[in-house]
This record gives structure tokens, C-alpha cells and sequence, in this order.
């Protein structure tokens, strides 16, 4: 998959795709590090690991050794990382950085009795600092490779070709998610004149649709990962002027692997992503567990989180057991039956 998103980005400057997780989202993006190690900056879970929470001591502890780390203390870029978050979070949290000790607490400072340091942060907060120390890295490069060679304050964007972005909205809700997907639109907008090209890939169907209706123009390429019975995963052109039905594609695939018995764990996140967006849809203050009603719905309910949690699954392929598929055979079809799910034709 690699190579066809370098031959298909030799003549655009954005490929975007669409993608189920354990389909190797994450794999793909370090293929193109390794292609080209000081020419691309990857954010992907590999990045958000570099970031762990220290919950005895309340602090956001950063690697020290990480290649994102040298680079914002380098640049010193420590208020722009505080003014991206503030500005994703509405102002409210603020981050206190101690590169020294490659840390970061968080407080509530409003001049009031209310105020308060040393707070504990959502785990969707926690994706927009992390996304926030990317973002504020990659505007930065994009101001320095703006000037010309001569006037530029660094030298260590030049060899910059590629940014890979590999879902940087986890855990944040459709607010933000549209915020993050705006702002980066609005960046890859401000390096059309440059050299620089964009890979971005996502299984939030909100996220690709927004960033599809931002780039419309005739250099970035739209891409849904699909199964094929004979070909296995490829990515198909999307072309249409409206977003995909993505709703209908998850259904026509898990359906078309049913009939196959090829049913992979892409399709175990498939239907959880397809369960999430129904349970909001009809207001389902229980979540999309509470979508789950025939025999096997514990079971399947078990093996749902379990895949889905398994942050490096596209790494490596994965045997489905028996025992899960007939699981995942019999809710999907009650699923179906319960909430009124056309068959995809």
C-alpha cells in the first residue's frame, strides 16, 4: 500500500484515506518513514506513546529520547504547543511544559477560588496535547520552508517532503474532531506552494469527511481502503462530489465477508464503529453496548473491546477464532434486523 500512495502522490499533494483499523494504517505510516527516514514526519500511535500519564504524580510525562521532543525544544516551542491546546480546549485547561524534566501538568487558572493546579486531564485532552505538540511542530516547518533558503530562521525543516498522519482524534468528540480537522485543512492549504506533500489517513468517518469537503482542490486525492473478494484490501478513488455512505460500505463488507467465511478483525471494528455512530444517532446514553441484544452480545461485546484496544493490530495479521466469528455472524444479523439496516446492495 506504500508504494501506491507514493505513486499516487508523484503527481498530487495530499492523499487522504479512509480505513477500518487492523487494515495497517499504522504500518503504512512507518513504511514511508523508512522510505524516507529525515524526509517524514509521522504522527501516529507510536507518537502518542511517547506520552504516558503519571497518575501519582499528576503530570503528562514526555520521552526525552523521542525525535518530537529534541525537535520542540530545539525550536522552543513551547507556546505555540500551550496556545494550539487553548485554543482546541476553548481556553479553559492550561499546560505548564518543564522541558528539563520532560513533563507537563495542567491547571484551571480563572482568579478565583476556583482556580486550581495539578489537574488530572481527560483521556480526550490528553489526544489534543499530544495532536497539539504535532501540530505546532508541523506549522512551524511550514513558516520556516515559507521563506526562502537564505532567510529561513532553521535549517532543520529543508529536507521536510512528507507529513504521514495516522488518527489524531481518538477519544475526542465530534466538536473537536471537526475543530482539528479545520485547522489542519487550513495548514495543508498554506503549503500549497511548498514541496511538501500530505498523507493522511483516519477511520473516523466524521474526520474524512470533513477534510474532504476542505480539499477539493485538483492536487489532493480522496482514498477508501475496500475489500476485495479476490484483490484482499485496496484503495479505490473517491471521486464524488457528496461524502461516502460510509454506514452502507461497513455494511456491504461485513456482509460480503460473511458470505466469504473471511471474516477478519478490520470487520470486529467495523461493526463497533458502525454500533458507536448508530448508539449516537438515537441517543443511546448507554452506548453502543446497548445496540447488542441477541445471545452472544456479552461475547461479541468482549471481543469488540478487546480489538479495538489493541492499538498495534495492524502490525501483525491476527487468526479470528471460530468461536468469535459465529458470535459476530449472529449479532450483526440481529443488529441488522433490530434496528431496520437495509441490506447494502
Amino acid at each position: 500500500m506504500a508504494e501506491e500512495v507514493l505513486q499516487g502522490l508523484a503527481d498530487s499533494r495530499t492523499a487522504l484515506i479512509y480505513a477500518p483499523n487492523t487494515v495497517g494504517k499504522t504500518r503504512l505510516a512507518q513504511c514511508l518513514k523508512e522510505h524516507n527516514p529525515e524526509g517524514v514526519v509521522v504522527y501516529n500511535s507510536f507518537v502518542e506513546d511517547v506520552f504516558s500519564w503519571d497518575n501519582e504524580r499528576v503530570v503528562f510525562k514526555m520521552n526525552p529520547e523521542a525525535e518530537l521532543f529534541e525537535t520542540i525544544v530545539t525550536q522552543g516551542l513551547d507556546s505555540a504547543i500551550i496556545d494550539t491546546f487553548k485554543a482546541f480546549t476553548n481556553g479553559k485547561i492550561e499546560p505548564r511544559i518543564d522541558f528539563e524534566n520532560g513533563e507537563v501538568s495542567f491547571g484551571v487558572h480563572r482568579g478565583d477560588d476556583n482556580s486550581a493546579d495539578g489537574i488530572k486531564i481527560s483521556r480526550a485532552e490528553e489526544s489534543i496535547f499530544v495532536w497539539s505538540v504535532y501540530y505546532s511542530v508541523l506549522n512551524e516547518a511550514i513558516e520556516a520552508l515559507s521563506d526562502s533558503p537564505d532567510l529561513r530562521s532553521t535549517v532543520d525543516y529543508d529536507r521536510l517532503t512528507h507529513a504521514v498522519i495516522d488518527d489524531p482524534v481518538s477519544s475526542m468528540d465530534d466538536v473537536r474532531i471537526v475543530s482539528v480537522a479545520l485547522a489542519l485543512a487550513a495548514l495543508i492549504k498554506r503549503a500549497s506552494e511548498l514541496d511538501l506533500k500530505f498523507v493522511i489517513a483516519t477511520h473516523h468517518a466524521l474526520f474524512f469527511n470533513v477534510l474532504f469537503n476542505s480539499l477539493r482542490r485538483k492536487t489532493d486525492r480522496a482514498y477508501i481502503l475496500a475489500i476485495d473478494p479476490i484483490a484482499g484490501w485496496t484503495l479505490a478513488r473517491q471521486s464524488k462530489d457528496s461524502p461516502f455512505s460510509y454506514h452502507l460500505g461497513i455494511i456491504k463488507d461485513i456482509q460480503e465477508a460473511i458470505s466469504a467465511n473471511a471474516i477478519e478483525r478490520a470487520h470486529f471494528n467495523q461493526f463497533r464503529a458502525l454500533l458507536e455512530k448508530t448508539a449516537n444517532f438515537l441517543g443511546h446514553t448507554g452506548g453502543w453496548g446497548d445496540l447488542l441484544v441477541g445471545p452472544d452480545a456479552a461475547l461479541v461485546t468482549k471481543v469488540l473491546n478487546l480489538y479495538s484496544h489493541d492499538r498495534f493490530a495492524d502490525i501483525d495479521t491476527f487468526d479470528v477464532a471460530e468461536e468469535f466469528r459465529e458470535a459476530f455472524r449472529s449479532e450483526f444479523q440481529e443488529f441488522l434486523k433490530t434496528f431496520r439496516w437495509a441490506a447494502a446492495s
